[in-house]
């Protein structure tokens, strides 16, 4: 006779605060363990529910991003509250390591507002490239021939640029970089040898994530200050530069 095995929902619930790194480290400990422990039912679709989750959450932060106007960063965080607080209402069970129970749904929600907040709100940038869709900081630091090279901004601060052959890709992180004056943007460009500068993105505040763009084996990544919205070309005086030839 044949054994039917059931899922352990609980454990497939707290996949989605897992894979978005909602837990302590002591949750975590707690749910891999419980995990381990799962039948093979469960343990399949936690981690297709970790996998997709990540997933879903790398393509979300992948977008020509502003600063979003303030009322419509006062809505997702009105929105990202509300979540917040039924978690913190709810009087329910607990889960593993104390975490309130939340349903599937509620984790989504959670997500989407969380990312999209991050995203508009915040200056989280990162360009998607049209020539290779997808490609994500993360997935440049994971290539073996990953470089990562400190560039002096002249107005102030540094870059750290990681940039990968493999995938000819660059992630840019401002570091320390003050805030563009008034009515300007900082605005990134790849520059190929003897040729055009083309614009990778247009930042009309500081950064706090990476700026994702992919590039040639010819370009040079450079940074100037631009009028709020960006120009065709670049106007002023570069103020950091790197040779991508790779």
């Amino acid at each position: 006779m044949s054994i039917v095995e059931h899922p352990d929902m609980e454990l497939l619930e707290l996949a989605y605060p897992y894979a978005m790194d909602a837990v302590t480290d002591h949750e975590r400990g707690d749910i891999e363990l419980r995990r381990t422990r799962a039948d093979r039912v469960t343990v399949a679709e936690f981690d297709a529910t970790v996998s997709a989750v990540r997933e879903s959450m790398a393509e979300l932060s992948i977008v020509d991003a502003y600063p979003a106007p303030k009322h419509v960063e006062d809505r997702l965080m009105r929105a990202l509250d509300r979540v917040l607080q039924g978690a913190r209402d709810d009087t329910g069970p607990q889960r593993a390591g104390g975490l309130a129970r939340f349903s599937r749904l509620e984790w989504l929600a959670a997500a989407a507002v969380l990312v999209v907040a991050i995203g508009m709100g915040f200056g989280l940038v990162a360009y998607r490239s049209a020539e290779r869709p997808g490609i994500t900081a993360a997935m440049i630091d994971r290539q073996s021939d990953v470089s990562i090279r400190m560039v002096p901004v002249s107005t102030g601060g540094e870059l750290e640029i990681h940039t990968s052959a493999t995938l000819s890709a660059a992630s840019i992180r401002f570091l320390r970089v003050p805030a563009p004056p008034a009515a300007r943007a900082y605005q990134v460009w790849l520059v190929p040898l003897g040729g055009q500068a083309r614009s990778a993105a247009v930042l009309d505040s500081v950064p706090r994530g990476p700026v994702v763009t992919t590039f040639r084996s010819v370009d040079t990544l450079a940074v100037t200050v631009e009028p709020a919205g960006g120009s065709p070309l670049p106007t002023t005086t570069t103020i950091a530069s790197l040779n991508l030839v790779t």
